[in-house]
């Protein structure tokens, strides 16, 4: 089984309902293909290292898949130029199967911490060990369990941030050195 990680920047002014059905779509096209997804998720609207196509931010969407063969990698690729709505698009190959992402469930873990600490010890002894910490660590500092929670997930969401405009970065290069190597050429 092979992994791969697909990174798209869709046009900005897109509101939630229009990203949904570029997502749908391009989901739609990966079982088309036989790919099977892991996660699909919208990143974000960040600001672009340069404008594309006039546009100074972009909606990052991005999505991890495995397959059995790369037969129809290629095409998939070549959807993904030809789709309008999506300006540039990069797809990776990763080592390893990435962690399912369920951002829902961390809301939900924080509720329960919070919850136990107020029902007493009975749910405390379902928790696993790393909760019990992030409890403590709460407690001592006088935050409640949804600020634990938001402040891993903004660490978290930095250090993402942080890869993706490295990656978006060394991408610009490489296409700016291809185009310059075509004008040469010319």
């Amino acid at each position: 089984m092979r992994y791969y990680e697909s990174l798209y920047i869709v046009n900005p002014n897109f509101e939630q309902d229009r990203l949904d059905e570029v997502m749908k779509t391009v989901t739609d096209k990966m079982g088309e293909y036989g790919f099977s997804i892991i996660n699909h998720r919208l990143w974000g609207k960040k600001r672009l290292a340069y404008a594309i196509q006039k546009h100074k931010y972009g909606s990052f969407i991005l999505l991890h898949f495995e397959t059995e063969t790369v037969e129809n990698l290629n095409q998939f690729q070549r959807f993904m130029i030809l789709e309008k709505p999506i300006l540039r698009n990069q797809t990776v190959v990763l080592d390893t199967r990435p962690e399912v992402q369920k951002e829902d469930e961390i809301v939900d873990e924080s509720k329960e911490a919070v919850a136990s600490s107020d029902s007493g010890s009975e749910k405390l002894e379902e928790q696993k060990p790393e909760e019990e910490t992030k409890e403590v660590v709460a407690e001592e500092s006088g935050e409640t369990g949804d600020e634990v929670v938001k402040e891993e997930a903004s660490i978290e969401k930095e250090s993402v941030e942080e890869e993706i405009s490295e990656t978006v970065e060394e991408k610009v290069e490489e296409t700016v050195e291809v185009e310059e190597k075509e004008e040469v050429q010319e």
